[in-house]
């Protein structure tokens, strides 16, 4: 239902703010920026409010209600400054739903281990996908037949529907929280534990040293029988090895691509639909078309890649996921007329997939140590992109049009790419290569 409601507004909202309440390109920029940058300190603040009292749900029905409420002032609201208000107040705090829900699920569905635990929320990111291939058809639909009134009417209960499905929902405990949180693969301890109680009861009658006494200390090797030595090798081969923490600027560089990504998608989502109805000529049927397309495709993907997300070279799935994007805007910039798009929302799709399953957990195993504050770092850098591509969208559609913002679009993408690609030790080389370029072409000092 979350999904169904997403998919009825977010295409459809930069639409509204241009053709029913007169705003223009710069001003709607400094409307949706001002939604995305509530919806950032609302779920920042609703982060920290669920991870130190391990209740999701209240939030989450809290930040559904604002989202009705929001909804429905759209209905009749069309003074700008008033629509500032209501963004901010309502549907802002309204956008932090989506993460909360993704936090309410890891209580409730507690996982065993790194690779089903990252299988289950490629899963649920699907079931959201799988309400964007139908949603924006359906809200093209009911926009032709009854208006933006009707539209967000209908958002309106579909926030109202979900958030009467969690108040009928179980709250998980707080100690369930914990123990879901803290359930951890075996540690070295543990394994030594298991290793000295099974030599025990082997060669049950040997001495035993006074620090074989301690809970949970081996036994020493030197003093084990050549088949217990083997055998308490072999557990060690198979006991987990703690990942290395990345140095501060592999996660910076990481942190920054992500942002660029998500910058430019952001961006996407508010020029696409403008694109194809006032650029191309196109009818909000298409718009709905291209987005359920795109959703459609991303289900097999994300699937795929949830189910092998441990095994994968995540650096090199996400570089090749930036260079699909700078395909895919500088073909969107170039596109005859709004059949060229159609197919080009594969490409879209694939950028969609990767970075929601594999963006998430390369930062967290950037930060092995710290999973809470890797995922923070990885919503938080999709939250600055949406920000940012609010106002910048808006001055590059005053400047440059359509096609000139998406070929920006693209140039982010390819910063993302080297961001990704390039070590951090060539960029020094790199930008000595580029200085002196510069003074050859120049023939003075830069």
């Amino acid at each position: 239902m979350l999904g169904v409601a997403m998919s009825f507004t977010a295409p459809y909202l930069s639409l509204f703010g241009v053709e029913r309440a007169g705003m223009t390109p710069f001003r709607l920029g400094v409307f949706m920026t001002a939604i995305a940058t509530s919806g950032v300190i609302a779920s920042t603040a609703a982060g920290r409010w669920s991870d130190a009292t391990g209740k999701h749900r209240t939030l989450l029905l809290v930040s559904l209600c604002a989202a009705t409420l929001g909804y429905l002032c759209l209905c009749v609201v069309r003074d700008y400054r008033l629509l500032l208000l209501v963004g901010i107040a309502f549907i802002g705090a309204g956008g932090c739903a989506l993460s909360l829900v993704f936090s309410f699920s890891r209580a409730a569905l507690p996982a065993s281990d790194d690779a089903e635990r990252t299988f289950a929320s490629a899963t649920l990111r699907t079931i959201l996908s799988a309400a964007w291939v139908f949603g924006p058809a359906v809200g093209a639909l009911v926009l032709a037949a009854t208006n933006f009134y009707g539209l967000f009417l209908f958002a309106a209960a579909s926030f109202a529907a979900c958030g009467t499905i969690v108040w009928r929902m179980r709250e998980p405990r707080h100690d369930e929280h914990a123990t879901q949180h803290l359930m951890a693969r075996p540690t070295s301890g543990e394994v030594a534990q298991e290793i000295g109680a099974e030599s025990a009861a082997q060669y049950e009658g040997q001495p035993l040293t006074q620090a074989e006494v301690q809970p949970g200390a081996p036994r020493d090797p030197a003093t084990l029988p050549p088949a217990a030595t083997a055998k308490a090798k072999a557990r060690a081969a198979r006991a987990p090895v703690p990942a290395a923490e990345g140095s501060q600027k592999d996660i910076m560089r990481a942190i920054v691509a992500l942002t660029l990504i998500g910058l430019a998608a952001n961006a996407t989502m508010i020029v696409l639909p403008l694109y194809i109805v006032h650029g191309l000529q196109g009818t909000r049927i298409d718009v709905s078309i291209m987005l359920g397309l795109g959703a459609l495709m991303e289900i097999p993907m994300m699937l795929a890649l949830g189910a092998r997300a441990s095994v994968l070279n995540k650096p090199w799935w996400l570089a090749a996921c930036a260079a699909v994007h700078a395909v895919y805007f500088v073909a969107m910039s170039l596109a005859p007329g709004v059949h060229a798009l159609i197919p080009m929302q594969i490409l879209n799709a694939f950028v969609v997939a990767v970075t929601s399953c594999l963006g998430m957990t390369f930062v967290q195993d950037l930060m092995p140590s710290s999973p809470g504050r890797a995922t923070a770092l990885f919503f938080n850098a999709a939250r600055l992109g949406s920000i940012l591509s609010g106002v910048l969208s808006g001055l590059l559609v005053q400047a440059f049009g359509y096609r000139g913002t998406f070929l920006f679009c693209g140039a982010l993408a390819l910063c993302a790419l080297v961001l990704f690609a390039v070590p951090g030790e060539h960029y020094p080389k790199m930008a000595r290569a580029v200085r002196r370029y510069l003074r050859e072409r120049s023939g003075k000092r830069v």
